[in-house]
């Protein structure tokens, strides 16, 4: 019969090689495991899908080729890394419709126009408000409802100072009446950022905006609205700080009205692809060589130091069948270029 010391030696040598179990089996998993992180980062990621195939390039605005040398003044002294792919969404067609002409005909109706349309193209229309005095027109592309809205406002003696005693109750008022335009028209869409909407305030002279600082002396205020960011990067347009939807709003006989206007938004679907990305470095090699499409820079200016590198998503005025991204360069005096993000193997020539 084991003796109760004898018992206590034998429990102190199966806990003694229990732990010393415990502690292998541990240090197998822990191995296991840095294995297993070694190999994940030495194995690169699979190839981006590019579901779409090849893309067509963007389709930046002409521009005349500037002879023009760039040199690098970031915060840190170098490019930024950015990831090696990025999505790329579908953009929503506008397939024909036997009743889009009536409906168009019901949204200008909202907005003041009332009299019969001309045709002018296989899908756009012309209307002109025949009852306002800023003999307004409208041209829509009664497919997709783009349209630009104009007057001779820049000629009109009776358009008044916009601003009287309440500025900030202005301010609300023009923008209310640009979201009141898109609402009548059922073009008020949610992916519009109301928190980015932006509105500039322009006097008149010799038949010219000027931008001014004193909004009393304001007669026309411009609204821009903007789309949501998307997968982390914001929407960049062919004007720069300009979105491709905006209102300019004037007041004649104390009330305000929208006398020029321009539409064309573009509807992102949740259809997208990853594709590869040039990186930083041969984007700006890109920009050395002339190739970026330039939205401002200093005039006459032969040497831009470029100060900031972001990547955004690009929207245009005309058709685009993709959301494609694009790098921005900012540098001193308000320069700005894109330069489209995605490898030139994935560009259809």
């Amino acid at each position: 019969m084991p003796t109760l010391n004898k018992t206590k030696e034998e429990a102190k040598i199966i806990l003694k090689w229990g732990g010393i179990s415990l502690v292998i089996i541990f240090i197998f998993l822990i191995g296991i495991r840095l294995v297993t992180i070694i190999k994940d980062g030495l194995t690169p990621p699979p190839a981006p899908a590019a579901s779409f195939g090849k893309l067509q390039s963007i389709s930046f605005p002409n521009q005349q080729k500037e002879n023009v040398t760039y040199s690098l003044d970031t915060l840190t002294g170098f490019l930024p890394n950015f990831p090696d792919r990025s999505k790329v969404h579908k953009i929503a067609a506008n397939p024909p419709n036997l009743l889009a002409l009536d409906r168009t005909e019901e949204k200008v109706a909202q907005i003041g126009f009332t009299s019969k349309g001309t045709r002018i193209a296989e899908d756009i229309y012309q209307w002109v408000d025949q009852g306002s005095g800023l003999q307004r027109r409208i041209i829509i592309n009664i497919f997709s409802s783009d349209f630009t809205l104009s007057s001779p406002y820049l000629v009109t003696p009776s358009l008044q100072t916009l601003i009287n005693s309440d500025e900030q109750n202005e301010q609300k008022n023009v923008i209310d009446l640009a979201k009141s335009f898109l609402s009548d028209m059922s073009l008020m869409s949610d992916d519009l950022d109301q928190e980015k909407t932006k509105i500039t305030f322009y006097s008149i002279k010799k038949s010219e905006l000027i931008p001014t600082s004193k909004i009393s002396n304001a007669k026309i205020a411009r609204v821009d609205f903007f789309q949501k960011d998307l997968n982390g990067l914001s929407m960049y347009y062919e004007k720069g700080t300009q979105s491709t939807i905006s209102f300019m709003v004037g007041k004649e006989n104390n009330q305000l009205k929208v006398v020029d206007a321009r539409y064309f938004h573009k509807t992102i679907s949740d259809i997208s692809s990853e594709y590869a990305i040039k990186s930083a470095d041969i984007a700006f090699s890109e920009l050395k060589k002339g190739q970026a499409y330039i939205i401002s820079k200093p005039e006459n200016a032969t040497e831009i130091v470029i100060k900031n590198v972001l990547m955004g998503y690009y929207i245009g005025e005309t058709q685009q069948n993709f959301l494609m991204p694009i790098f921005i360069f900012s540098g001193e005096n308000n320069f700005i270029a894109y330069i489209s993000a995605v490898k030139d193997g994935w560009i259809s020539n």
